[in-house]
């Protein structure tokens, strides 16, 4: 399951990040780290960006990226 599959308000633990070195550098410079707790917060229409809460921090991800990161629900 990846970040795009989840549903408002529902809570997971990140399970893996992308496999380009760079993406995943910027990724876990933002918070985006593994078994962390996200939630998403809000996703916009026509394929939008889509609004997560990390870290009591509200962070919006491109749809192609956020269907790189693997999730497991909580």
């Amino acid at each position: 399951m990846t970040l795009v599959e989840l549903q408002k308000s529902q809570r997971a633990k990140i399970s893996y990040l992308p496999d380009n070195f760079d993406l995943t550098a910027q990724l876990m410079e933002q918070g985006f780290a593994l078994k962390s707790e996200i939630c998403m917060a809000q996703k916009a229409p026509f394929n939008g960006p889509i609004a997560f809460n990390l870290h009591g921090t509200k962070i919006c991800l491109a749809t192609n990226i956020a269907k790189q990161i693997g999730i497991e629900l909580v």
